[in-house]
């Protein structure tokens, strides 16, 4: 039976699920996107994985309309893929999974219904996310649903959000996200107590003596770093010890500069390629994530792989799943900031190592792997004849 993922693109964190479907699928896994608003790198590897499976969409007409920003629902983009239904018929799927509700999404809903095939829509986002969606967007939603047979949502707040707008719970399947994190583990635990300690100063131009926390993601509003600053301010009074280490670039940056660049707690280290991202992580004792707005942020399963506690924004879509009060962190309101300066003394008053270890055990669950199991366990639910092999 041929399994059909119809995605218009999707970054590197989303190839090893693909390649796990393939194998799980025992090659009758098939994926449509769109060269055009893919990474030239990303669409080497899918490529090289999957081969003849991985078709692409070539030449494909975009209309923005409207000022799109960071936060969602702030623009619309109207889409022609072209050639789309015939790279679908070439596949002759028995099942598909199209992503959200829009894109490309209309074309796997007409092939469904014309060949009586099921639907399943792999959806991300949650009720805070969406608290500014307009009312065509949610009847638009409403329509695609009579067509649809299931979904595929990342956890608990992405269901919640969807029973709200009238899906069935019974036919949500959680536990369709995860994070390449094996890699970033992998030479985080490579790297010897010596190392760790020379890249530490290096980067702090000491060995800080209190909890070091770290940042990682773009400089924008939405990631709510400005709050965090602020409630650093009040904190770094009660624990001048502390360091905050700030991972990335974005056009905030020189404003937070400006303002912190003198404070010795505070470490800038502006755009770092990917591939050096773990020592940061290898050199924190926590990670912290303030953002404002996030469906399921993949920064924070990929700080927890390489060992490290987590103080997480309520407004991260993730936390339910990922964070555990008490076992391997916490959980704070970046618009509060007695609720930040809280979270950050909180990380005074706990074993950190132990909480590092049970962020290991908690994000294993999120691998590759288990997700592509997780997904094709509503594969196998509108499917009865497909088995995983």
């Amino acid at each position: 039976m041929n399994i059909l993922w119809v995605n218009p693109s999707f970054l590197d964190y989303r190839i090893p699920l693909y390649e796990e479907m393939q194998k799980l699928c025992g090659g009758t896994f098939c994926l449509i996107y769109s060269k055009k608003r893919m990474p030239e790198r990303c669409h080497r590897k899918i490529q090289e994985i999957l081969g003849e499976h991985a078709l692409f969409v070539e030449d494909e007409k975009r209309l923005k309309i409207g000022r799109r920003t960071e936060f969602a629902n702030t623009g619309i983009a109207l889409t022609y893929p072209k050639g789309l239904y015939k790279l679908i018929k070439k596949v002759k799927p028995d099942l598909i999974i199209a992503e959200g509700f829009f894109q490309f999404t209309p074309w796997a809903v007409w092939y469904s219904l014309f060949h009586r095939i099921p639907l399943l829509i792999a959806y991300e986002r949650t009720a805070h996310t969406e608290r500014n969606c307009p009312l065509w967007r949610r009847m638009y939603r409403r329509f695609i649903g009579l067509f649809t047979n299931g979904y595929v949502a990342n956890g608990i707040l992405t269901k919640q959000y969807l029973v709200s707008q009238g899906v069935k719970a019974k036919n949500i399947f959680t536990g369709g996200m995860c994070a390449d994190s094996f890699g970033l583990a992998q030479n985080v635990f490579s790297m010897d107590e010596k190392e760790v300690l020379s890249f530490k100063q290096q980067v702090y131009g000491n060995i800080p003596s209190g909890v070091s926390f770290v940042f990682v993601g773009r400089m924008i509003p939405l990631k709510g770093v400005f709050h965090l600053l602020q409630g650093w301010k009040r904190h770094i009074q009660a624990y001048p010890n502390d360091r905050l280490l700030l991972v990335g670039d974005g056009p905030e940056l020189p404003n937070f500069k400006e303002e912190f660049g003198n404070d010795n707690s505070v470490v800038f280290t502006g755009g770092i390629d990917y591939s050096m991202i773990y020592k940061y992580y290898a050199i924190s004792d926590v990670f912290i994530i303030p953002t404002l707005e996030d469906n399921w942020s993949l920064v924070v399963p990929e700080a927890m792989a390489c060992g490290l506690p987590v103080a997480c924004s309520i407004y991260n879509g993730c936390y339910p799943e990922l964070v555990h009060k008490d076992v391997n962190g916490t959980t704070f309101d970046p618009l509060n900031q007695e609720s930040i300066t809280e979270a950050l003394q909180y990380f005074h008053t706990i074993d950190l190592e132990q909480f590092g270890k049970y962020s290991i055990e908690i994000e294993k669950e999120f691998n590759p792997h288990n997700t592509a199991l997780n997904v094709l366990k509503a594969v196998e639910h509108y499917l009865p004849n497909f088995t995983t092999k």
